[in-house]
């Protein structure tokens, strides 16, 4: 019942990147999506063959942009010693530059035939420091602890915008298959 963005970049000949919640609450789980002429998105909807979260056992249903830009994590990218994140909108500087900020954990999975598997080898990783750009707009995170081949999961819910808003998506989850040299 829910769509996620993605933010993707090539590290060492190989993509890798960032997934971040987008919309959920649909009436069933999403199956497909098409963008209309006017700019708006059309998201079928089916619960057939699985279990999903909403009501309906099917169903379309319509997005339709604000215009309003909202406070969020626009990109995670990865860096030699951590992540730079980019924002929507400037952050509160003195906020965002504080590691109790955030809270990063790293995991993988099981890979095998049969469908699923819970997360293995989970490790909280420690956010050594943080660096704001002047115009606020970008955050360098140095994490003690990077993992190749595991998912980085980042929660930012004590980040706020320059004008005290909370994002509205605290969270990111980074695929981490390479670390990028320096």
């Amino acid at each position: 019942d829910s769509i996620q963005r993605v933010f993707l970049e090539k590290v060492d000949g190989e993509y890798q990147g960032a997934c971040f919640p987008f919309r959920s609450g649909f009436a069933s789980a999403v199956l497909r999506m098409a963008q209309g002429t006017d700019g708006s998105m059309f998201v079928g909807l089916t619960n057939r063959g699985w279990s999903s979260l909403g009501t309906a056992s099917y169903g379309l249903q319509r997005l339709v942009w604000t215009k309003k830009m909202p406070f969020e994590i626009k990109e995670m990218r990865a860096q030699p010693e951590g992540f730079e994140l980019v924002f929507t909108k400037p952050v509160d500087r003195k906020i965002a530059a504080d590691p109790k900020s955030y809270k990063l954990q790293s995991y993988t999975y099981t890979y095998h035939s049969s469908y699923g598997s819970d997360e293995i080898l989970p490790r909280n990783l420690e956010i050594e420091n943080i660096t704001v750009s002047d115009d606020g707009l970008k955050a360098e995170l140095k994490v003690k602890g990077l993992r190749e081949l595991y998912v980085h999961e980042l929660n930012a819910d004590g980040v706020k915008s320059k004008e005290g808003q909370s994002l509205l998506h605290p969270d990111a989850y980074y695929t981490l298959n390479r670390i990028p040299k320096k």
